[in-house]
């Protein structure tokens, strides 16, 4: 699988480690899953990380269905902090077309090169 999780409960954190060809399927899988609670409460602060992914394969369909997506679970937890994590080589058109989507991604998403600089960010009150 692609994907994987991992839960640190004390900083209220999951971090989604992404490798290989990710899918449109189950990127919204997981997204589902994890604001669902399926496998456990969803925390506030959420790190995707997608520096050994490829998602070349993402529509801009695609991109505006996930944020559709993510805007309608976050109406229920406002406080909802997302880091997504590029390689210092990937093209981030795809995380721009998804804050174009979101209208109040700015709010709470950032993308970063670093993953430092994403854990600090979501550490912040």
């Amino acid at each position: 699988m692609p994907i994987t999780t991992h839960r640190n409960q004390v900083k209220d954190l999951t971090t989604f480690k992404c490798n290989g060809d990710l899918s449109f399927v189950e990127i919204v899988a997981v997204i589902e899953r994890f604001f669902q609670g399926t496998v456990a409460p969803p925390t506030n602060n959420i790190l995707w990380d997608i520096r050994t992914a490829s998602i070349d394969n993402l529509t801009v369909d695609h991109v505006s269905h996930i944020a559709n997506l993510v805007n309608g679970y976050r109406a229920e937890t406002k406080d909802t902090k997302i880091a997504v994590v590029i390689s210092n080589n990937f093209n981030s058109d795809i995380a721009k077309k998804y804050k174009a989507k979101s209208k109040d991604a700015l709010n709470y998403l950032i993308v970063f090169r670093k993953i430092d600089a994403a854990t600090k960010w979501l550490e912040k009150e």
